[in-house]
Protein backbone atom coordinates (compact mmCIF):
# COMPACT_ATOMS: atom_id res chain seq x y z
CA UNK A 1 0.00 0.00 0.00
CA UNK A 2 1.28 3.48 -0.99
CA UNK A 3 1.66 6.06 1.97
CA UNK A 4 -0.29 8.57 0.31
CA UNK A 5 -3.19 5.75 0.76
CA UNK A 6 -2.66 6.15 4.20
CA UNK A 7 -2.20 9.61 4.75
CA UNK A 8 -4.74 11.27 2.13
CA UNK A 9 -8.06 12.56 3.32
CA UNK A 10 -11.41 11.46 1.92
CA UNK A 11 -12.15 13.73 -0.93
CA UNK A 12 -15.09 15.16 0.42
CA UNK A 13 -13.42 16.53 3.13
CA UNK A 14 -11.01 18.02 1.49
CA UNK A 15 -11.34 22.10 1.56
CA UNK A 16 -9.80 22.34 -2.32
CA UNK A 17 -12.94 20.44 -3.18
CA UNK A 18 -15.57 22.47 -1.21
CA UNK A 19 -13.66 25.66 -3.04
CA UNK A 20 -14.37 23.76 -6.08
CA UNK A 21 -18.04 23.30 -5.31
CA UNK A 22 -18.76 26.67 -4.85
CA UNK A 23 -16.71 27.74 -8.61
CA UNK A 24 -19.67 24.90 -10.20
CA UNK A 25 -22.64 27.02 -8.40
CA UNK A 26 -20.53 30.58 -9.83
CA UNK A 27 -19.91 29.60 -13.13
CA UNK A 28 -22.12 26.74 -14.02
CA UNK A 29 -25.74 25.75 -14.42
CA UNK A 30 -28.31 25.50 -13.05
CA UNK A 31 -27.59 28.73 -10.94
CA UNK A 32 -24.67 30.40 -12.81
CA UNK A 33 -24.39 33.27 -10.48
CA UNK A 34 -21.68 35.43 -11.83
CA UNK A 35 -23.19 35.56 -15.46
CA UNK A 36 -26.47 36.86 -13.99
CA UNK A 37 -24.45 40.11 -13.23
CA UNK A 38 -23.48 40.92 -17.16
CA UNK A 39 -27.33 39.16 -18.40
CA UNK A 40 -25.28 36.08 -19.54
CA UNK A 41 -25.87 32.63 -19.08
CA UNK A 42 -22.69 30.43 -19.18
CA UNK A 43 -19.21 31.34 -21.07
CA UNK A 44 -20.18 32.17 -24.51
CA UNK A 45 -20.76 35.78 -24.66
CA UNK A 46 -19.05 38.50 -22.68
CA UNK A 47 -17.23 35.71 -20.30
CA UNK A 48 -15.41 34.24 -23.58
CA UNK A 49 -11.78 33.20 -22.19
CA UNK A 50 -10.70 31.59 -25.75
CA UNK A 51 -11.69 33.67 -28.58
CA UNK A 52 -10.58 37.32 -28.20
CA UNK A 53 -6.90 36.54 -28.44
CA UNK A 54 -6.66 34.34 -31.73
CA UNK A 55 -6.74 36.42 -34.86
CA UNK A 56 -8.21 35.08 -37.91
CA UNK A 57 -7.16 35.10 -41.45
CA UNK A 58 -8.00 38.39 -42.92
CA UNK A 59 -9.69 39.98 -40.10
CA UNK A 60 -9.14 43.92 -39.73
CA UNK A 61 -6.94 45.13 -36.67
CA UNK A 62 -10.40 46.82 -35.59
CA UNK A 63 -12.55 43.39 -35.74
CA UNK A 64 -9.68 42.13 -33.34
CA UNK A 65 -9.72 44.99 -31.41
CA UNK A 66 -13.29 43.97 -31.02
CA UNK A 67 -13.18 40.90 -30.18
CA UNK A 68 -11.71 42.47 -26.91
CA UNK A 69 -14.62 44.30 -26.22
CA UNK A 70 -17.44 41.87 -27.17
CA UNK A 71 -15.31 39.77 -24.44
CA UNK A 72 -14.57 42.10 -21.70
CA UNK A 73 -14.87 39.98 -18.67
CA UNK A 74 -13.45 37.21 -20.79
CA UNK A 75 -10.75 39.58 -20.98
CA UNK A 76 -10.62 40.55 -17.43
CA UNK A 77 -10.92 36.69 -16.07
CA UNK A 78 -7.43 35.92 -18.43
CA UNK A 79 -5.22 38.60 -17.34
CA UNK A 80 -6.50 38.08 -13.92
CA UNK A 81 -5.65 34.40 -13.90
CA UNK A 82 -2.17 34.99 -15.40
CA UNK A 83 -1.16 37.96 -13.40
CA UNK A 84 -1.96 35.61 -10.16
CA UNK A 85 -0.62 32.72 -11.81
CA UNK A 86 2.49 34.78 -12.29
CA UNK A 87 3.05 35.37 -8.19
CA UNK A 88 0.98 32.46 -6.39
CA UNK A 89 1.07 29.65 -8.90
CA UNK A 90 -1.92 27.98 -10.84
CA UNK A 91 -4.99 28.40 -8.16
CA UNK A 92 -7.62 29.37 -10.92
CA UNK A 93 -6.45 25.58 -12.66
CA UNK A 94 -6.25 23.94 -9.08
CA UNK A 95 -9.17 25.30 -7.18
CA UNK A 96 -11.47 27.71 -9.44
CA UNK A 97 -11.88 26.55 -12.68
CA UNK A 98 -15.23 25.04 -13.17
CA UNK A 99 -14.31 23.38 -16.23
CA UNK A 100 -11.46 21.47 -14.99
CA UNK A 101 -12.40 21.05 -11.91
CA UNK A 102 -15.79 19.20 -13.23
CA UNK A 103 -13.88 16.53 -14.97
CA UNK A 104 -11.86 16.26 -11.74
CA UNK A 105 -14.48 15.54 -9.57
CA UNK A 106 -16.44 13.34 -11.45
CA UNK A 107 -13.28 11.25 -11.94
CA UNK A 108 -13.56 10.44 -8.68
CA UNK A 109 -16.71 9.07 -8.98
CA UNK A 110 -14.98 6.48 -11.96
CA UNK A 111 -13.96 3.09 -10.66
CA UNK A 112 -10.43 3.15 -10.49
CA UNK A 113 -9.91 -0.15 -12.95
CA UNK A 114 -11.34 1.84 -15.87
CA UNK A 115 -9.26 5.32 -15.52
CA UNK A 116 -7.14 5.73 -18.10
CA UNK A 117 -3.64 6.84 -16.91
CA UNK A 118 -2.19 9.57 -19.79
CA UNK A 119 1.02 9.86 -17.75
CA UNK A 120 3.03 8.52 -20.77
CA UNK A 121 2.19 11.52 -22.91
CA UNK A 122 4.77 14.32 -22.66
CA UNK A 123 2.38 16.62 -21.62
CA UNK A 124 4.57 20.21 -22.64
CA UNK A 125 5.01 19.29 -25.82
CA UNK A 126 1.15 18.05 -26.85
CA UNK A 127 0.23 21.22 -25.26
CA UNK A 128 2.30 23.57 -26.53
CA UNK A 129 1.84 22.08 -29.77
CA UNK A 130 -1.45 21.97 -29.61
CA UNK A 131 -1.28 25.94 -28.51
CA UNK A 132 0.17 26.51 -31.69
CA UNK A 133 -2.52 24.67 -33.97
CA UNK A 134 -5.04 26.52 -32.27
CA UNK A 135 -3.13 30.01 -33.06
CA UNK A 136 -1.99 28.79 -36.27
CA UNK A 137 -5.06 27.10 -37.93
CA UNK A 138 -7.26 30.42 -37.39
CA UNK A 139 -4.15 32.60 -38.94
CA UNK A 140 -4.03 30.24 -41.76
CA UNK A 141 -7.38 30.36 -42.21
CA UNK A 142 -7.96 26.49 -42.21
CA UNK A 143 -10.42 26.86 -39.73
CA UNK A 144 -11.45 27.86 -35.58
CA UNK A 145 -10.81 25.75 -32.75
CA UNK A 146 -11.70 28.32 -30.27
CA UNK A 147 -15.80 27.54 -30.48
CA UNK A 148 -15.74 24.10 -32.31
CA UNK A 149 -14.06 22.13 -29.99
CA UNK A 150 -14.25 24.60 -26.77
CA UNK A 151 -14.43 23.13 -22.81
CA UNK A 152 -15.97 25.82 -21.72
CA UNK A 153 -19.08 25.08 -24.04
CA UNK A 154 -19.21 21.77 -23.54
CA UNK A 155 -19.29 21.17 -20.06
CA UNK A 156 -22.05 23.88 -19.05
CA UNK A 157 -24.03 22.77 -22.11
CA UNK A 158 -23.23 19.03 -20.60
CA UNK A 159 -24.40 20.25 -17.25
CA UNK A 160 -27.21 22.32 -18.43
CA UNK A 161 -28.72 19.41 -20.96
CA UNK A 162 -31.58 18.37 -18.67
CA UNK A 163 -32.33 22.09 -17.84
CA UNK A 164 -32.36 23.15 -21.50
CA UNK A 165 -33.22 21.84 -24.85
CA UNK A 166 -30.87 23.93 -26.59
CA UNK A 167 -28.31 22.69 -24.22
CA UNK A 168 -29.08 18.93 -24.82
CA UNK A 169 -29.26 19.46 -28.63
CA UNK A 170 -25.59 20.73 -29.33
CA UNK A 171 -24.61 16.95 -28.42
CA UNK A 172 -26.99 16.05 -30.89
CA UNK A 173 -24.59 17.30 -33.64
CA UNK A 174 -21.21 15.97 -35.10
CA UNK A 175 -19.12 18.68 -33.02
CA UNK A 176 -21.25 17.98 -29.90
CA UNK A 177 -20.32 14.46 -29.96
CA UNK A 178 -16.57 14.76 -30.34
CA UNK A 179 -16.77 17.33 -27.61
CA UNK A 180 -18.44 15.15 -25.64
CA UNK A 181 -16.02 11.74 -26.41
CA UNK A 182 -13.48 14.10 -25.42
CA UNK A 183 -14.26 15.38 -22.25
CA UNK A 184 -15.30 11.66 -21.27
CA UNK A 185 -12.36 10.09 -22.21
CA UNK A 186 -9.81 12.83 -21.31
CA UNK A 187 -11.63 14.02 -18.01
CA UNK A 188 -14.15 11.77 -16.52
CA UNK A 189 -12.07 8.53 -17.11
CA UNK A 190 -8.49 9.55 -17.00
CA UNK A 191 -6.28 9.05 -14.08
CA UNK A 192 -7.13 12.14 -12.08
CA UNK A 193 -9.50 14.16 -14.08
CA UNK A 194 -7.09 16.84 -15.57
CA UNK A 195 -5.68 15.31 -18.98
CA UNK A 196 -8.25 17.74 -20.80
CA UNK A 197 -6.66 20.11 -19.01
CA UNK A 198 -3.13 19.28 -19.22
CA UNK A 199 -3.25 18.32 -23.05
CA UNK A 200 -5.74 20.50 -24.68
CA UNK A 201 -6.80 24.13 -23.01
CA UNK A 202 -5.58 27.05 -24.28
CA UNK A 203 -5.96 28.53 -20.92
CA UNK A 204 -4.16 25.87 -19.05
CA UNK A 205 -1.26 26.24 -21.53
CA UNK A 206 -0.61 30.11 -21.17
CA UNK A 207 -1.51 29.86 -17.58
CA UNK A 208 1.35 27.00 -17.48
CA UNK A 209 3.80 29.91 -19.35
CA UNK A 210 3.11 31.78 -16.60
CA UNK A 211 3.53 30.00 -14.12
CA UNK A 212 7.07 29.23 -15.37
CA UNK A 213 7.73 32.54 -16.09
CA UNK A 214 7.10 33.74 -12.42
CA UNK A 215 8.85 30.38 -10.68
CA UNK A 216 11.51 32.69 -8.87
CA UNK A 217 9.41 35.52 -7.68
CA UNK A 218 5.91 33.98 -6.96
CA UNK A 219 4.63 31.00 -4.45
CA UNK A 220 5.08 27.53 -5.71
CA UNK A 221 4.62 23.94 -4.85
CA UNK A 222 8.44 22.97 -4.27
CA UNK A 223 10.56 19.66 -3.53
CA UNK A 224 13.05 19.58 -0.27
CA UNK A 225 15.53 17.46 -1.94
CA UNK A 226 17.06 16.71 1.21
CA UNK A 227 13.86 15.55 2.92
CA UNK A 228 13.38 13.47 -0.74
CA UNK A 229 13.71 9.80 -0.19
CA UNK A 230 12.30 9.18 -3.83
CA UNK A 231 9.88 6.96 -2.85
CA UNK A 232 7.32 8.21 -5.57
CA UNK A 233 4.07 8.48 -4.18
CA UNK A 234 3.86 12.31 -5.40
CA UNK A 235 4.37 11.26 -8.22
CA UNK A 236 1.26 9.01 -8.53
CA UNK A 237 -0.70 11.51 -6.67
CA UNK A 238 0.10 14.53 -9.05
CA UNK A 239 -3.41 14.84 -11.66
CA UNK A 240 -1.19 16.82 -14.44
CA UNK A 241 1.69 14.50 -14.07
CA UNK A 242 4.06 17.37 -13.54
CA UNK A 243 6.31 15.38 -11.11
CA UNK A 244 8.87 13.17 -12.12
CA UNK A 245 11.88 11.17 -10.28
CA UNK A 246 15.37 12.12 -11.61
CA UNK A 247 18.20 10.47 -8.89
CA UNK A 248 15.62 9.27 -6.78
CA UNK A 249 14.56 13.04 -6.15
CA UNK A 250 11.23 14.26 -6.79
CA UNK A 251 11.57 16.84 -9.24
CA UNK A 252 8.24 19.50 -10.10
CA UNK A 253 7.40 20.58 -13.67
CA UNK A 254 6.46 24.15 -13.53
CA UNK A 255 4.77 24.19 -16.89
CA UNK A 256 2.41 21.51 -15.81
CA UNK A 257 2.31 21.87 -12.00
CA UNK A 258 -1.24 23.29 -10.29
CA UNK A 259 -1.02 23.54 -6.98
CA UNK A 260 -3.97 21.39 -5.45
CA UNK A 261 -1.70 19.83 -2.50
CA UNK A 262 -2.28 16.56 -3.69
CA UNK A 263 1.51 15.76 -3.86
CA UNK A 264 1.71 17.73 -0.55
CA UNK A 265 -0.58 15.19 1.19
CA UNK A 266 0.81 12.30 -0.17
CA UNK A 267 4.20 12.57 0.91
CA UNK A 268 4.84 11.40 4.29
CA UNK A 269 8.31 13.18 4.70
CA UNK A 270 7.29 16.68 4.61
CA UNK A 271 9.59 17.28 1.39
CA UNK A 272 6.88 18.92 -0.66
CA UNK A 273 5.07 22.48 0.95
CA UNK A 274 3.87 25.80 -1.02
CA UNK A 275 5.87 28.54 -0.29
CA UNK A 276 8.80 30.95 -2.04
CA UNK A 277 11.90 29.05 -3.85
CA UNK A 278 15.36 30.11 -3.07
CA UNK A 279 18.00 30.16 -4.95
CA UNK A 280 20.75 27.23 -4.25
CA UNK A 281 23.89 28.71 -1.62
CA UNK A 282 26.98 27.21 -1.01
CA UNK A 283 25.44 26.44 2.48
CA UNK A 284 22.93 24.24 0.73
CA UNK A 285 24.87 22.13 -1.49
CA UNK A 286 22.82 23.08 -4.64
CA UNK A 287 19.50 21.69 -2.88
CA UNK A 288 16.42 23.98 -3.58
CA UNK A 289 14.94 25.17 -0.37
CA UNK A 290 11.77 26.94 -0.39
CA UNK A 291 10.42 29.83 2.21
CA UNK A 292 6.87 29.10 3.18
CA UNK A 293 4.43 31.27 2.41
Amino acid sequence: MHRADITKPAFPGRPRYWIMALALVLFLPPLSLLFQFTGDSNFCGTWCPRMFFVWRQGASLDAYAMGYLRSYMGVALVFGILLTTFFFGRYWCSHLCPIGGSMEMGSRLIPRFLKINFANIPAPAFRYGYLSVYFGAAALGLGSLCCSYCNFATIPRLIGAPFSGADLAYFLRTAGLINLGMVLLLGFFAKGGRAYCNLLCPIGAMDGLANRAGVRWGRRISVQSARCDGCGDCVDSCPTWAIDLTDRTARIDALSCMPCGDCKTACARGAIDYGKPLLPTPALKGKPAYEKG
